[in-house]
């Protein structure tokens, strides 16, 4: 097996370039490290040769998480819990399978094995957010107790 590093090439799937610069471009407003990251990489190049070196260290972040079976890391069990309850927000009862919002992302969490404590998301202080315990979701979803 040959082993690359360095710049991204022409060569390769087209349409999975193309969605990760989408997923760059849309990261460098969302994560705090990816930010970072690409306001270093602007200083010293044009902003779209940065928008595709976070790409590609968006696919490096893809392949350890998938490669180790962790979560990525750059993003707290709270601020996760939350983009899964804004992505309830967007869906209808049948494409939540009938689960309520906060129960959506309480089985999601547990899917992914973290928040196991987490009952509550205060990201703004003035706005609270409740989401499902593991009981109520273990309730619905018994299947969940097999998961490890």
């Amino acid at each position: 097996m040959t082993t690359r590093t360095g710049k991204i090439t022409k060569a390769g799937r087209r349409d999975l370039c193309v969605a990760l610069v989408e997923a760059a471009q849309r990261a460098v407003k969302s994560d705090p490290l990816l930010k970072m990251r690409f306001e270093g990489l602007q200083k010293r190049m044009h902003r779209n040769q940065a928008i595709v070196a976070i790409a590609r260290q968006i696919l490096e972040l893809v392949w350890y998480v998938l490669m180790r079976r962790q979560p990525y890391r750059g993003f707290s069990h709270e601020r996760i819990a939350y983009k899964y309850l804004t992505w309830s927000w967007q869906m209808d009862e049948e494409a939540r399978d009938g689960l309520t919002r906060q129960q959506f992302a309480g089985y999601y969490l547990m899917k992914l094995g973290i928040g196991h404590d987490l009952t509550r998301i205060a990201l703004d202080p003035k706005h609270p957010r409740r989401i499902a315990s593991e009981a109520e979701v273990l309730a619905l979803r018994p299947e969940l107790q097999h998961i490890e």
